[in-house]
């Protein structure tokens, strides 16, 4: 905004001359100098009047000038590059200490005072997408978009990975988050750019607007117009000036209606206070840009006037009508007119100016009363018990002057920590006289940036009545004043969305009183430690509390007329309240369909979250788990990705350090740190797992952020970590069990201690789920040896019905994954296996079929403990099938195998058969 004009048929004509000269077309030149091919033609069609310096140099390459040639397209280019009437940029920082990124004129990033290298054009435009709303997700759809239009490379998504990946890696090391959290996050196809506001100039300027309309809301003109003073200076040209291919973009186009709207809320102020000719120049550049905007143009009029030059108020108001007049065919709106009447009847006084109002010399006497909480939850249900403990504490307050009491409901996102809180606010606020305080801390949220104790206790401040010229400008003197103020008084004081204790303790009262209550994702132990928090865990609902949830979103009448689907669909969301106001929402979305198929679209976990999006980030099921996963630390983070390759149900520690291929201790921190933020629970001592909404987006994550091999690789260390645990077991339990072939467990693989027959035992109890279900996993993928070994290794120990059809179903898969792959060790080991099964299942003819395969396979391959089993095995089918001659011949044979490779107990085994079928 504010450049002056140059000929741009100069340069539009160079360039197109120089091009016929390199016998290039349009969309070649584009392409070589990496500039959109609509920039191009803007340029040779005068419809654009200077390129960016990067463009120029583009170009120029690109066509291949000489240094002379250079130089006329350079002096064809040359503009004045300092806007009219604003400020030039300076940062608060001077750019002298960690991350400054300025896109408030041409695109620039600075680290400890040293410019940044942004790469080539593409890049930059990458980079300058994502700042146009930081914290924003910008899906990658649009990037294609923006930078290739309809005809995007087969390579465009690899081409912006790469750029991000750049992007990430220039900035990541200098930004104020340091490892906690990555400055540009994946979110399935989208980027998230996650900045401070210190280190982003719009961020900062949106900050200082927000700051400066509270001033004078509250009637503090001076820090008012210091505020947007400074807001507007951030200001060096039109956003992302130097960025081509963001030409015309729409992004731009709001950045400069938001620096618009700033300017002539900073006007008013100005002229409020008789403070003319600070604004003046900043309007007139405003006008000069956009010649038909009548509120500029109006305050530009009562500025003018204002400072004693009437004569040229009058000629803005006769320029304005003209033009409106010529090009729209429109008379001058109401508010111009009416401010050239106040001209020509001089009611704008030179230097006149609105008092400030009166501040007290002292703290009001009388602090406000404040009623601050939000509005309750509509369809809220169950929680008698959290409720019971919260009105307990509140009457134990009542009684007790011994501090301060602190109620904090920790837990998973979604879980309704702030429905719960604000719920039972407003049961109580008659309970606390003096009002009721809240604040957003924002420790999980979208923009990635938590509230400051600072800025938190200056809102309770104001709140309370304290002028803001009043409030000290450091932490620890507003929570002076804070705790002053609240000293004798009974307020409830609700801090929601806590990131950490170190956020709260600013804004804890500091004399009886007054009942905090805190909601995080962090279990805040430090805060219970230190403060004596008392720690309140909600879980999910009930299923009768999920009904009733249901009923009341829906309607009765619709939930009773399908309680099929309605059970259905509690058990998809895992009675997640957040999840079933979502798929309550999508039915209320839909009222004419039944929900039967909701219900089934729900079913493939792999979409489940996509029927749970609402496209609010505050209500969709994936965005709130991502706020949670965004504030991991990297091997926290990779943790809880690979926990998606693990199916589950739960994991110990050491198949987690297996799964990570990290030592035992890494991994115990990096699942205490997933605990911390209730991604994971640790139900019983070192066992954890979570909620399947947030198995769903591990895997999600896990196929988004994890390479396929690395995948494959956690996913083979694990069944590594299964496999060897169970032969271990095994080897305590059934000494005389056939062994499998031991095949070394792959690097990184943490083995199970287990010390004895009693270890061993509890051992395969506690892991009996985990085992059916790894099993069932080798057995999906194919997974070579596991899909047979793991199997035959367990079911010497799983001795029910249930088990063994779980255990024959993996069975068979084995089978095709050893044929594929030719393994006449697996197809022999996975015959006699399944052969033995459905002997046990009761089903006869089959079992005869697997065990006379398994026969012929050991004894192709030589195997005679294998061929001595099997055949031990088929005895047992014959004798069922009354064939007793040949099942005694089979018994004999493996007596005899057993004899041959000395295995005494084997021996014994077939003599008991022998025994067993002649007593038939």
């Amino acid at each position: 905004m504010g450049y002056g004009d140059t000929p741009a048929s100069q340069f539009g004509s160079l360039v197109r001359a120089y091009r016929g000269d390199a016998g290039l077309t349009q969309r070649e030149l584009a392409a070589k100098a990496g500039l959109s091919l609509a920039a191009l033609r803007d340029f040779e069609q005068f419809r654009r009047r200077w390129p960016r310096p990067n463009s120029l140099a583009a170009l120029a390459g690109a066509l291949g000038l000489n240094p002379d040639q250079t130089a006329d397209l350079a002096v064809a280019a040359a503009l004045p590059r300092q806007p009219r009437g604003l400020v030039p940029l300076r940062h608060p920082s001077g750019h002298d200490a960690g991350l400054w990124v300025s896109l408030l004129g041409p695109l620039d990033a600075w680290a400890d005072g040293t410019p940044l290298l942004l790469g080539p054009p593409v890049r930059r435009a990458v980079l300058a997408l994502l700042l146009m709303d930081p914290g924003a997700l910008v899906r990658r759809d649009a990037i294609i978009d923006v930078l290739w239009g309809d005809s995007p490379p087969s390579t465009a998504v690899g081409l912006i990975q790469a750029h991000v990946s750049r992007i990430r890696r220039s900035l990541n090391s200098h930004n104020r988050l340091g490892g906690s959290q990555r400055v540009i996050d994946s979110v399935r196809d989208s980027y998230q750019l996650s900045l401070s506001r210190e280190e982003v100039d719009l961020l900062v300027f949106r900050d200082l607007a927000e700051r400066a309309a509270a001033a004078r809301a509250a009637g503090d003109y001076a820090i008012a117009l210091e505020c947007y003073e400074s807001a507007v200076s951030l200001w060096h040209g039109e956003p992302l000036a130097d960025v081509d291919l963001l030409f015309g973009h729409p992004g731009i186009t709001a950045l400069k209606h938001e620096l618009t709207a700033e300017l002539l809320h900073y006007a008013e102020v100005a002229c409020a206070v008789g403070q003319y000719d600070r604004v003046i120049p900043r309007l007139q550049a405003l006008a000069d840009e956009e010649p038909l905007n009548e509120p500029a143009h109006t305050r530009l009029m009562i500025a003018l006037a204002g400072s004693g030059n009437q004569a040229a108020a009058i000629r803005v108001h006769e320029d304005m009508r003209r033009r409106l007049d010529l090009e729209l065919g429109l008379n001058p709106g109401a508010d111009l007119d009416e401010a050239y009447g106040r001209v020509l009847r001089q009611e704008i006084r030179v230097g006149s100016s609105v008092r400030e109002p009166a501040r007290p010399a002292v703290l009001p006497d009388a602090v406000q009363v404040p009623r601050q909480l939000p509005a309750a939850p509509r369809c809220f249900t169950g929680r008698h018990a959290e409720l019971a403990v919260l009105s307990a504490l509140m009457e134990r307050d009542l009684r007790e002057t011994s501090g301060v009491v602190i109620a904090a409901l920790t837990g998973m996102a979604g879980i309704g920590k702030t429905a719960l809180a604000v719920y039972w606010a407003h049961r109580v606020a008659d309970r606390f006289p003096d009002g009721q305080l809240f604040v957003n801390l924002r420790g999980s949220g979208p923009s990635g940036i938590p509230v400051m104790p600072t800025d938190a206790l200056q809102g309770f401040l104001t709140a309370v009545g304290v002028p803001s010229a009043r409030i000290p400008p450091d932490t620890d003197g507003r929570a002076a004043l804070y705790r002053s103020l609240l000293a004798d008084r009974r307020m409830l004081i609700v801090l929601d969305n806590a990131q950490d204790a170190e956020q709260v303790r600013p804004l804890l009262p500091g004399s009886p009183g007054c009942l905090v209550l805190v909601t995080s994702r962090n279990r805040l132990t430090g805060l219970a430690a230190a403060e004596g928090a008392h720690l309140i865990t909600p879980g999910v609902l009930t299923e009768a509390e999920s009904r009733e949830l249901l009923a009341l979103s829906l309607g009765a009448e619709r939930a009773m007329a399908e309680p099929g689907a309605i059970g259905e669909l509690i058990v998809l969301c895992g009675c997640l309240p957040l999840a079933l106001c979502d798929v309550a929402a999508r039915a209320v979305a839909r009222p004419g369909l039944p929900l039967a198929p909701l219900a089934t679209e729900m079913q493939d976990a792999r979409g489940r979250l996509d029927v749970l999006e609402t496209g609010e980030s505050a209500t969709s099921v994936r965005m709130v788990f991502s706020w949670s996963r965004a504030k991991l630390g990297d091997s926290a983070s990779r943790m809880f990705r690979l926990l998606g390759v693990h199916p589950g149900p739960d994991i110990t520690v050491p198949a987690a350090a297996s799964l990570m291929g990290l030592p035992l201790g890494q991994a115990d921190l990096a699942l205490a740190e997933l605990c911390d933020e209730h991604l994971l629970t640790e139900y019983v001592p070192s066992r954890y797992s979570f909620h399947e909404l947030l198995r769903s987006y591990a895997v999600e994550e896990a196929i988004t952020r994890e390479s396929e091999a690395d995948r494959h690789a956690a996913l083979h260390r694990v069944l590594d970590h299964y496999l060897h645990a169970a032969i271990l077991a095994t080897c305590f339990l059934y000494p005389s069990h056939t062994k499998v072939g031991r095949t070394p467990p792959q690097p990184g693989v943490i083995l199970e201690e287990i010390g004895g027959r009693t270890q061993a035992a509890e051992w395969f109890e506690s892991e009996r789920h985990v085992l059916l279900a790894i099993i069932g996993k080798a057995a999906e993928i194919g997974y070579a040896p596991h899909a047979w070994e793991l199997p035959w290794v367990v079911g010497w120990y799983f001795d029910d019905r249930a088990c063994w059809q779980r255990l024959a179903l993996a069975q068979e898969s084995a089978l095709a994954v050893a044929a594929r792959l030719g393994d006449l060790a697996g197809l022999a080991t996975a015959n006699q296996h399944l052969g033995w099964l459905r002997f046990r299942l009761g089903d006869i003819a089959d079992a005869g079929h697997y065990l006379d395969e398994a026969i012929n396979l050991a004894r192709q391959l030589g195997d005679l403990r294998l061929r001595a089993l099997a055949g031990l095995r088929r005895a047992y089918v014959l004798q069922a099938q009354d064939r007793l001659l040949e099942a005694k011949v089979q018994a004999q044979q493996a007596l005899n195998l057993y004899h041959t490779i000395g295995d005494p107990r084997g021996e014994a085994r077939a003599l008991y058969a022998i025994g067993w079928i002649s007593s038939s």
